[in-house]
């Protein structure tokens, strides 16, 4: 049988909601994945249509595209956060998530720019940050909120598949 759990307080205890997840359910039996509409996207999907609504709006806002490139490198809680690089999957705090400065970091690679300042950018506030970005398919989101953050908080979830038929299943289901 296929289940689902919501991550809420994902963001504030990470490491502590991971282990109870794999206590619960078994590590191995459990994926990210993001919902929207009756289908299910995979984590890799979900992330990628995420950095799509920050380039459409760095393509819209090229004031804040400049902004960016002003800067050394932009974080979201500490400058730990510049460990992740350009990957989603490297996330460095047992509390917290930050996804908006690989999501910045990623887009500057696609629009072939970087970064050519001295100072660090801190995105909270900046118009960067994933509560100032609209979702730029705002139907998807299960949320009166339609920002990056919104399809974060309110599309992923954990799909659980303990049985190999159930995995078998779940591959067969998630758009990749």
């Amino acid at each position: 049988m296929i289940s689902f759990i919501a991550p809420f307080g994902i963001e504030r205890e990470r490491e502590k909601f991971i282990q109870s997840v794999n206590r619960r359910v078994g590590k191995g039996n459990w994926y990210w994945c993001f919902r929207a509409n009756d289908k299910l996207y995979s984590h890799e999907l979900g992330m990628q249509l995420y950095e799509d609504a920050y380039w459409v709006h760095l393509r819209k806002k090229i004031d804040l595209l400049k902004k960016a490139m002003q800067h050394y490198d932009v974080y979201v809680i500490d400058r730990h956060d510049l460990e992740a690089g350009l990957s989603y999957k490297k996330q460095v705090h047992p509390y917290y998530e930050h996804y908006a400065d690989i999501a910045v970091r990623r887009c500057l690679r696609r629009y072939g720019i970087w970064f050519n300042g001295k100072d660090l950018l801190h995105l909270r506030g900046s118009g960067l940050d994933d509560v100032e970005v609209p979702f730029h398919l705002p139907y998807l989101i299960n949320s009166p909120d339609k920002t990056a953050k919104a399809w974060l908080e309110c599309n992923r979830v954990i799909v659980v598949a303990k049985e190999i038929e159930d995995k078998a299943r779940l591959s067969e289901m998630l758009i990749k």
